[in-house]
């Protein structure tokens, strides 16, 4: 497996949650290569870090537009709603209102991507250079909010974090690390976050993330 494009620099399903009680256990090294870092991957339902995935079932509470906070059903509800927050039109406003009352989030997914191809116009006109800090936000809800989470993330530390995604080469690390790998890139930030600055020497290196088109 090349790991090349899982480390370049940036350019200008419901998983499986281990129990609480397994997430201190976890064995953090998932591949070995030979010179170079470990690779822990993630991306299907069944992967023993799954909960990694933006489409595992934890409840999220972030702030709207006016401070008040709101319980998404997922990190990735969140993310797909926030690709119309703030347009004024009926359509994406009702769009919203349908992907947070997603049953799963998979089908939020399906709802903001479908929206999002159909009428590009009703997508904020910044999307693509906030859609990172979304992301990041989201995450870092969802890290701080369950305490297991946050210790098997913490378990990881030395690897290299990759989301297997062979497809999405934005948020993923694409078939051969062709990807740029930006969710497992804000994993890695997150993780050094909790650790400390000088802690985690992979998540330090990709604390600074910088958002491109997809």
């Amino acid at each position: 497996m090349l790991i090349s494009g899982y480390l370049q620099p940036i350019p200008d399903l419901v998983p499986t949650i281990p129990a609480m009680e397994a997430a201190s256990i976890v064995n953090p090294i998932a591949v070995s290569t030979s010179n170079g870092p470990n690779i822990i991957c993630f991306y299907k339902a069944w992967d023993v870090y799954g909960s990694f995935s933006n489409f595992s079932p934890h409840p999220i509470s972030m702030p709207d537009s006016n401070g008040d906070y709101i319980i998404w059903k997922s990190v990735e509800h969140y993310y797909q709603a926030q690709k119309f927050e703030g347009v004024h039109d009926s359509i994406a406003q009702e769009c919203i209102k349908r992907i947070r009352s997603a049953e799963s989030p998979e089908e939020a997914a399906r709802m903001g991507r479908s929206l999002e191809r159909q009428r590009p116009d009703l997508v904020r006109h910044n999307w693509e250079s906030v859609k990172v800090d979304i992301m990041y936000r989201a995450l870092k809800s969802k890290f701080s909010t369950y305490s297991h989470l946050s210790s098997l993330l913490v378990s990881t530390a030395g690897s290299v974090l990759v989301e297997a995604s062979p497809r999405d080469l934005f948020w993923g690390g694409g078939r051969e690390g062709e990807g740029l790998n930006h969710l497992g890139r804000l994993l890695m930030r997150i993780r050094a976050e909790i650790l400390g600055d000088n802690s985690d020497s992979y998540g330090m290196e990709f604390s600074t993330i910088q958002s491109s088109r997809a």
